[in-house]
């Protein structure tokens, strides 16, 4: 057990170390390239500088190395996938900004409210819900409740401690999971 053990974590190091090694990610180098041109004294050879430049970048947008994603895109992308955990990358926590709007965008979509479009008893008393909002997502009580609320109702989910979440309907809190 202990040989598999180290086996197992020398792998890991052996493995991390490779992906380190790969380099800077397509989009620094990019940003790279561009304030090495900024920095070319020659006009003629900063022009070549920043059309070589873009024409790399060009290419990067067209192969899927780089993505240039708007904010609104972000938020939506966001917000459909409240209540699942997601890694901690940069990617939705808007890396680069300053550390207060980082701030709030964590904080942005801790509670959605919107309305049910069905909701259906599943087994030991729990209800399955689907929201009527744009991602659809359906969520289910893992508390039982008597009767599953109706189709029009009013829902607002919170995210709790320690990734719980609690629905809010009819007056009443269920604790609660993403299924889908």
């Amino acid at each position: 057990m202990k040989k598999a053990l180290t086996i197992a974590v020398g792998a890991m190091l052996c493995c991390t170390g490779v992906a380190m090694a790969a380099g800077p990610k397509s989009s620094d180098r990019v940003l790279h390239d561009f304030g090495t041109c900024r920095t070319t004294a020659d006009p003629a050879a900063r022009l070549a500088c920043f059309e070589k430049t873009f024409d790399s970048f060009e290419q990067a947008v067209k192969t899927k190395e780089v993505t240039i994603v708007d904010k609104a895109d972000m938020r939506q992308a966001r917000r459909s996938l409240f209540g699942f955990t997601l890694p901690k990358i940069d990617l939705f926590s808007g890396g680069g900004s300053a550390s207060g709007a980082k701030e709030e965008d964590a904080d942005e979509f801790s509670e959605i409210n919107t309305t049910i479009a069905s909701a259906r008893q599943v087994d030991n008393g729990r209800a399955e819900i689907t929201l009527a909002d744009e991602s659809g997502a359906v969520w289910r009580t893992t508390d039982p409740m008597k009767w599953p609320p109706r189709a029009g109702d009013k829902i607002r989910i919170r995210a709790g401690a320690l990734g719980n979440y609690f629905l809010f309907t009819g007056g009443r809190s269920y604790r609660g999971m993403r299924v889908r």
